[in-house]
């Protein structure tokens, strides 16, 4: 059996932001793992068509989700989520926005915890309490944990405001607790962390850089130390890596590729 998937999506946190704020949780992962702070995510780069290509493994115009409304897609794209269910893995997922939950079938999460609130800080610490409690009493192996607030503090404050790179700290702590709920398991988890997209100014969802760049760093047992991925890597490249770290069979209407040049 393949050690456990653990991933985190931070919303709306920029590479130089996170570079900006004191996290050093996840500067630890970074030093101990393989990461690269210049992937890039889709247009529009706004949070439901970003995380429709993180789980779903294809660009916009594949997936056909281009705002924060859900539409059926007309021609059906599996979820990292769905597959993983026909194939037999247990999964969870905990997040904060309530529109997360067309990301899968309803069916494909074992199970599925929401706090549809990402308007402060303590709707993410509790997010990551759930997520470790939960963690800690059962034997997850694909596990999805979204982090809502980075984004709200952008629109509220700004980009790269002192609230926003607060808010980045904050997610810091509530990744350590989460990561922190495997440390009396026998199997440790391959962890990536990443976002859906950047922002500017109090806005995002344009082509720009700041608006495009994304984080995207992963750690564990299969990963590399210290290295600096050199390869590009696409937001829809995640869905595929994870799930070949999880050892399952990929989808065949995935586009994005594994980023091989992270794994032992």
């Amino acid at each position: 059996m393949a050690n456990p998937v653990l991933f985190f999506s931070v919303d709306g946190m920029r590479p130089d932001g996170l570079q900006k704020a004191d996290t050093p949780f996840v500067d630890q992962l970074i030093a101990n793992g393989s990461s690269t702070l210049k992937a890039r995510t889709v247009m529009p780069s706004v949070t439901l068509p970003c995380h429709t290509s993180m789980h779903r493994g294809v660009d916009v115009p594949r997936h056909g989700i281009t705002s924060n409304t859900f539409q059926p897609l007309a021609r059906p794209v599996p979820s990292l989520f769905d597959v993983a269910k026909d194939q037999g893995l247990k999964t969870a997922i905990f997040f904060n926005w309530g529109e997360l939950r067309d990301l899968m079938e309803p069916s494909s999460p074992d199970f599925s915890y929401l706090y549809n609130d990402p308007s402060t800080a303590a709707s993410d610490e509790w997010i990551a309490k759930m997520a470790a409690q939960h963690i800690r009493d059962n034997d997850f192996d694909l596990i999805f944990v979204y982090l809502g607030y980075t984004d709200i503090a952008g629109h509220d404050h700004g980009w790269m405001s002192a609230p926003y790179i607060d808010a980045i700290s904050h997610a810091d702590r509530c990744i350590e607790r989460v990561v922190n709920a495997f440390v009396d398991k026998p199997a440790q988890p391959n962890i990536l962390i990443l976002s859906d997209h950047g922002g500017h100014e109090r806005s995002h969802g344009t082509e720009m850089d700041e608006d495009m760049t994304i984080p995207w760093i992963l750690n564990g047992p299969n990963i590399k130390r210290g290295f600096e991925i050199t390869e590009s890597v696409r937001i829809f490249d995640t869905c595929t890596t994870l799930a070949s770290l999880a050892g399952l069979t990929p989808a065949k209407q995935w586009d994005g590729r594994i980023v091989n040049e992270a794994f032992l």
